[in-house]
């Protein structure tokens, strides 16, 4: 995986260097089939990778699936190739780095979420993450978005024990379904081909969607030290 980065890291980085930012924002069809190549080379390094981490860090979150907890979409646990190289390239342009440093920033390619009761939540994350941490996981980033105004849940990416990125999502049944109901809205809201009306259509539908959550009741004061 090292190896293959410092290949990608000097392609893109020449890339990147002879291309406005704006020319990409522009239109993400029109890149190079040097970049295009490059993307799937770091895409198929950072899902290889994943895979090889994903039984182990599998078993390790199942472990949490208790009291009526359980995991959704796990079949969607390893982020899609095609997914991967959009979010490479999109994420290249937002923070204005080299296709081999977005690929370095990306800690969902290896993602799961857990559901909770409501009366459950504020509870059971802590004792979550405690397990988690027991079992060796670092917590790079913990993320509280309740009383947000797109998005509420909690995000959290960890580092395996073996040194692989992964996300870990803490949902309720209502604050699940309606992520996955203005997901269609989010696509939208981030995509740099959108138009400013298209944009502004998404926000309001996200708005609506996330009015529809219901907090439990101390997930707001949910926190971690990282």
């Amino acid at each position: 995986m090292n190896q293959i980065k410092k290949i990608s890291k000097n392609i893109s980085s020449n890339i990147m260097n002879h291309m406005r930012l704006q020319e990409v924002r522009a239109s993400l069809t029109k890149f190079t089939a040097v970049m295009a190549v490059t993307m799937a080379v770091l895409a198929q390094s950072l899902i290889s990778e994943a895979q090889a981490a994903e039984p182990d860090i599998t078993r390790d979150v199942r472990a949490l699936e208790k009291n009526g907890a359980y995991l959704t979409g796990l079949e969607h646990r390893i982020k899609e190739e095609s997914s991967l190289m959009k979010k490479i390239l999109a994420d290249a342009v937002k923070d204005h780095v080299n296709l081999s440093q977005a690929a370095d920033g990306i800690s969902d390619v290896l993602r799961y979420t857990l559901v909770m009761k409501d009366e459950d939540y504020s509870s059971r994350v802590p004792e979550a993450m405690q397990k988690l941490a027991e079992s060796g996981y670092q917590v790079m980033k913990f993320n509280n978005a309740w009383g947000g105004k797109f998005y509420q849940g909690i995000n959290v990416h960890l580092l395996s024990p073996s040194g692989v990125k992964a996300e870990l999502q803490f949902h309720t049944p209502n604050s699940y379904a309606i992520k996955q109901a203005s997901h269609g809205v989010y696509e939208i809201r981030r995509n740099p081909e959108a138009t400013p009306e298209e944009v502004a259509e998404a926000t309001a539908r996200s708005i609506a969607y996330n009015n529809q959550v219901k907090m439990p009741a101390g997930a707001k004061d949910i926190a971690w030290k990282v």
